[in-house]
């Protein structure tokens, strides 16, 4: 069985509602990301981790449809977590956390040994590019929205909303592609400048040190 088949079986497990288990959840999206890290997305299949995690590769397909699914979840499973975000004092504040923090996660070795499979597999599954956004985009641009109004109501021309939702798909989409295409020790300066650039615009940004 191919990572986005299921067998009769399984489904037929899903619909009764089966309770799952927080240990085997565990077990599997732990393992899941030890995989990534050790041997990549290829070979990171369902049988090896099932195999890892101790569990049945049945107990897996009722929690996860396929192994993109299962690997998003692993990789992107900070939806509960405090981002330093939350604390941020104002809009240049939270776009140095919000650099900060999306560097660090896309610089995981487990993150980019799964973005390349999950970038491929976002065009079949629309439900988790949206998800992504939602919850890793969403929360961060209304706060920023909110700093960027300075405490007035959004009107109906929302100029806040929009810049927000640009900076946001900046330093995501920076973050992601500066991991991906260039090594740690050479993507350091680069990372370095991206607040800085982001805050004052290529023309306007103070000279390097």
């Amino acid at each position: 069985m191919t990572s986005g088949e299921e067998t009769t079986e399984t489904a037929t497990e899903r619909r009764r509602g089966r309770p799952r288990s927080a240990a085997i959840d565990g077990a599997a999206l732990a393992a899941t990301r030890e995989l990534l890290a050790e041997v990549g997305w290829d070979q990171t299949t369902m049988v090896a981790i099932a195999d890892r995690a101790g569990v049945g590769k049945p107990a897996l397909y009722r929690r996860w449809p396929s192994k993109t699914h299962l690997v998003f979840e692993a990789v992107f499973g900070w939806v509960d977590e405090s981002t330093p975000v939350a604390d941020a004092t104002d809009a240049a504040d939270w776009i140095r956390r919000s650099c900060g923090y999306s560097l660090e996660l896309f610089g995981r070795p487990e993150v980019k040994a799964a973005l390349p499979g999950l970038l491929a597999a976002f065009g079949d599954r629309a439900d988790l590019l949206t998800t992504l956004w939602t919850d890793f985009g969403g929360p961060g641009v209304g706060m920023l929205a909110d700093a960027l109004r300075g405490g007035e109501r959004p009107g109906e021309d929302d100029g806040a909303a929009l810049d927000a939702q640009a900076t946001m798909l900046f330093i995501v989409g920076g973050a992601m592609v500066l991991r991906l295409m260039m090594a740690d020790a050479d993507a350091a300066g680069v990372a370095a400048r991206m607040p800085d650039i982001l805050l004052g615009g290529v023309a306007g940004r103070p000279p390097a040190k």
